[in-house]
Parts: structure tokens; sequence; C-alpha cells
């Protein structure tokens, strides 16, 4: 998803150029909107094979993602987070293979048994439900199942009837979360309480629980690793407020590989966040 700002443009050049450098035909799309594509010429936007224009009325930001099954050209699809790279030593290939005849999955943190929201056993502390877990409960009337926690920055989904249920009461609850207790970033309403939500009324289960396709130094204890000890993961995430000289060094060394891979010039390194976008600098 490109949308709002160039800078999400540079970063999903940057990502689907690594993604071609392991595995060259195989389809990338963007999704975005006047701005985010804005800047790239035709010599940069061509390595997306579907340039994907978002509808005036729908909603970008974290939202975006919620309209993915509204929005894909295929019949598989993973969502990925702009700011993220694809790593050489496992191909997108590989991660679909692994993924054949599931219907929807995505990373999870933790979660917690609707029957006994007291348990913290399986919650993960230093992350989100988004909203006060008993509320969600009460408001939604869950009486049974599994509310997770979800983070979107890898998504998988097939078109089915069940995932199109999902998108749209998520899409529902997003528009009106009827809670008291919204935890919001950025003042919006994060996609992932939605998901956390719509996957609990749908059923839907990850098909493993905490699977970490992408490895992200936020949620490992800020440490960075080279490339060569991340061959246990397929992307790395480099979504953060501020990123430190290790981390940006880390990031211009993967898309830099890539993209002379792909005769390529490597133009758009890793800026924090905080240094263009309006609403990080408050942070």
């Amino acid at each position: 998803m490109a949308t709002r700002h160039p800078y999400y443009g540079r970063m999903a050049y940057n990502l689907a150029c690594t993604i071609k450098a392991s595995e060259q035909d195989f389809k990338v799309a963007v999704v975005h909107d006047a701005i985010g594509l804005k800047h790239l010429g035709p010599h940069q936007s061509d390595v997306f094979d579907y340039r994907i224009l978002l509808p005036e009325h729908y909603p970008t930001g974290f939202a975006t993602k919620l309209y993915a099954d509204l929005l894909t050209p295929v019949e598989q699809t993973l969502i990925l987070e702009a700011d993220m790279l694809w790593l050489f030593k496992r191909t997108p290939s590989e991660l679909f293979d692994s993924l054949k005849d599931i219907s929807y999955t995505g990373i999870t943190e933790g979660w917690v048994d609707v029957a006994d929201m007291g348990d913290d056993s399986h919650v993960r502390k230093d992350y989100h439900f988004w909203a006060d877990r008993e509320e969600i409960k009460k408001v939604y009337a869950l009486t049974s199942g599994i509310l997770y926690q979800w983070r979107s920055e890898v998504m998988y989904f097939e078109k089915t009837e069940t995932v199109s249920k999902f998108f749209a009461t998520a899409r529902d609850i997003n528009r009106n979360p009827k809670l008291d207790s919204v935890l919001k970033f950025l003042d919006k309403i994060p996609d992932e309480l939605s998901i956390n939500i719509s996957s609990a009324i749908h059923g839907i289960e990850p098909h493993k629980k905490l699977w970490t396709p992408a490895y992200w130094h936020k949620m490992n204890n800020d440490i960075t690793r080279n490339p060569a000890d991340l061959v246990n993961w397929y992307l790395v995430s480099f979504g953060n407020h501020w990123s430190n000289s290790s981390v940006k060094k880390l990031y211009d060394r993967i898309a830099s590989i890539a993209l002379k891979k792909l005769g390529r010039q490597h133009v758009f390194s890793l800026h924090s966040k905080k240094e263009y976008l309006p609403e990080r600098i408050k942070m």
C-alpha cells in the first residue's frame, strides 16, 4: 500500500525490487493514490505488475488493508507493509507453497480464550488487542473461540466466501467500533483492532500460532541482525518512528544488493518516518 505520502511509494518500490531479485517472475501489485507513486518514473514503476489506483471513496492509511479482498487482482494474495524488504535465501513461491489451501493467516503475537478473558498466560504483554478485551467480548457478544493479537504487516488470504465476510465485518468495525476503550494510533483506529474482532466473530484461525515470517527488531529487544543471520525469515520489517544507524545500514545493504542484481540504481535509502511524515513528528 502506497498512499498519503511519497515515502510509502519509495519503500514499496524497494520492497518490490527485493521480491523480483529473489524471484523475477513473481507478480507484485501496489495499491496507491495520486500521491503515493507520483515521484516514480516509468523505469521505476514498471517493477509493479499491477498498479491499482485506490478509489477515492476508500480510506487511506491503516484501513486500506481492510479492502484488500476488493482490490486484489488475484485469487491468492500476500499483503506486505511497504516498509519491509524480502530476503534472498527464501523465495515468494516457497512461502506460497507453505500456505497452500490456507484461506487466511497472518502474524499473531498472543491470544486469549474468550471463555476465560482473565487468563493472560498466552497474551503478549508488550503488544495490544487495541481495546479492552472484556469490553470487546461484551459489545460483540462473543461466547467462545479465541481473540488473537494479530499483526497486519504480513497477511495471506484466498478469495473465499468466509474471507469476504471476514473483511466486510472488519470494515464495518473500523468505521464504527462501538467501543469506549479503543487505543488509537496516530489518532486513527488501528486495522488490527477490526481484524482481531472480526476473526473471532467468524472463527478464523492462523495456520500457525506465533507465526513469524518477518523479522522485526522492535519485537526482538531492538536487536538488528546481519542478513546472514536471518535465514529463518522471509522478510525484514523496518517499521518504526525512528531508525538508528544500524537499522538504516541493514536496509540499504539489502536493498542495494537487490537493485544491483536487477540492474537498477539504489536511490531510496531508509529515512526515519519522523523525518518525513508530519503525523510522526509529534511522537
